[in-house]
């Protein structure tokens, strides 16, 4: 059984006449109903949904008393404080209701039940090398005394090791798949035959229709291919195909098809939110970085581009947990930015852009309470945002500004991170709409030694 996702209620009435199991008549434990289980739902699902608990269907949710802990001491999170204070006042609302949490209480419209576990706390259930005085270890306790008195259970945790330690010692543990998208792959770049004429046609009047396009999501890249002529254009509004011609950003000119569509989106106005994905390597950052600085210093369009990076390093290491002061924790951080940029720009003009505040990069600690007025935004990295956090970054745009998603999901840092959070649900949730563009980046502009390196870590697998 698949978290989250509800069964019948006619399945409900069916199992609910089932004998209670003799073993259920200790207290806090659950009768054995046929069909039904008992989710164990642990911190992080609350921190990505606050109302992850109404979702289970006719299921019985439990919380450890100790993700009530965890909720209360990210209250002031400078990333998840909203949504721990969005599940505490969700489980208050609950308390005023029904009075108490302790006991089973209905929730949710399809018979589920929810109950904040004190007992179940015997850590002696758990293999020698589990009893430790952590909190994951107190949730697999809970879980584990559950399971050992019948009941049907399933730890539910977007926290990869969690999963792990649960299945290691023999429970079921699932991610939370409440909030999942089904991904389409859509890489917003496709490729249609035409007849010769019409690429004539698109070059003399810039737009043309064409039937294959209606089904597109707007601001599709489109490469047309006839007999002896080629051209690139995109899906406009109206489901029609306007011409992309070559165009630069502060010097820069895009080297491949899907480089030039994005550069055409980076510096179209009308679009306030450009995603742009692909390997590393594939000219995403200075893509970003270009069409910032040929919006502030060039077209003047917004005062300042602003670069957020997420506080992972590689491998999950967050920044608290290094030394020194924020701005030196930023060091690295900020440095990728200006490596970047070395390549890009002069010496002077950088100097220039520094000392005029026209340039910042933060930690996205920075973007909460903040609203961003006519600021050219990078959100760097995106892969390794969740996708509460990312909608939060979202809403901070203020009048006049734009925002560009740079991310890879095959670089994810973040463990509680999922391919189908993020970035990739934002993007399938709002294709098509005439704010916002995708384009995956696919070819390398590094050195053939990186192209090769990176070609190498993506093959690598349990079956290289």
């Amino acid at each position: 059984m698949t978290a989250a996702r509800s069964v019948s209620a006619s399945a409900m009435h069916t199992a609910s006449a089932s004998a209670s199991s003799n073993s259920a008549s200790k207290k806090g434990a659950r009768p054995s109903r046929s069909g039904l289980k008992t989710f164990v739902v642990d911190t992080s699902v609350l921190l990505s949904d606050p109302w992850a608990v109404t979702r289970f269907g006719e299921h019985s949710v439990v919380l450890p008393l100790v993700v009530i802990s965890e909720l209360e001491a990210k209250r002031h999170h400078h990333e998840l404080g909203w949504f721990a204070r969005e599940a505490l006042r969700m489980l208050d609302d609950l308390r005023v209701q029904h009075g108490r949490l302790d006991q089973p209480l209905p929730i949710g419209t399809d018979g589920g039940t929810l109950q904040v576990e004190l007992n179940h706390t015997d850590p002696s259930v758990l293999p020698a090398g589990f009893r430790s005085d952590t909190n994951d270890s107190r949730i697999l306790a809970c879980a584990l005394n559950f399971s050992a008195e019948g009941a049907d259970v399933v730890l539910v945790s977007k926290d990869i090791p969690l999963r792990v330690k649960a299945s290691a010692v023999g429970l079921s543990a699932d991610e939370y798949h409440a909030q999942d998208v089904v991904t389409s792959g859509w890489s917003g770049m496709v490729e249609l035959d035409v007849a010769g004429a019409q690429i004539d046609q698109l070059y003399a009047d810039s737009v043309i229709d064409l039937d294959d396009a209606r089904e597109l999501p707007c601001h599709t890249g489109v490469r047309l291919l006839g007999s002896s002529s080629s051209a690139l254009g995109r899906v406009t509004a109206d489901k029609r195909i306007q011409l992309v011609r070559e165009r630069e950003a502060f010097g820069l000119h895009g080297r491949s098809a899907e480089q030039r569509i994005a550069l055409d989106l980076l510096l179209d106005e009308s679009i306030g939110i450009v995603s742009m994905g692909g390997r590393a390597g594939t000219g995403k950052s200075a893509l970003a970085l270009t069409a910032g600085l040929e919006a502030v210093l060039e077209r003047r369009t917004q005062r300042k581009v602003v670069v957020f990076r997420p506080l992972y390093a590689v491998g999950g290491q967050e920044l608290g947990y290094l030394p020194g002061s924020e701005s030196e924790k930023m060091g690295p951080w900020a440095q990728a930015v200006f490596d970047t940029l070395d390549g890009l720009a002069s010496r002077e003009v950088l100097e220039e852009v520094l000392s005029r505040d026209m340039l910042e990069v933060l930690p996205l600690t920075h973007i909460r309470g903040r609203s961003l007025h006519d600021s050219f935004v990078i959100v760097d990295e995106a892969q390794s945002l969740e996708r509460n956090v990312l909608l939060t970054v979202l809403s901070r745009l203020g009048t006049g500004s734009r925002v560009v998603l740079t991310h890879d999901v095959a670089q994810r840092d973040n463990l509680r991170v999922g391919r189908h959070d993020g970035v990739a649900a934002v993007i399938e949730k709002l294709k098509g709409h005439p704010l916002f563009a995708h384009i995956t980046l696919t070819r390398s502009e590094r050195s053939p030694i990186a192209a090769l390196v990176t070609e190498m870590l993506e093959e690598y697998g349990p079956n290289a």
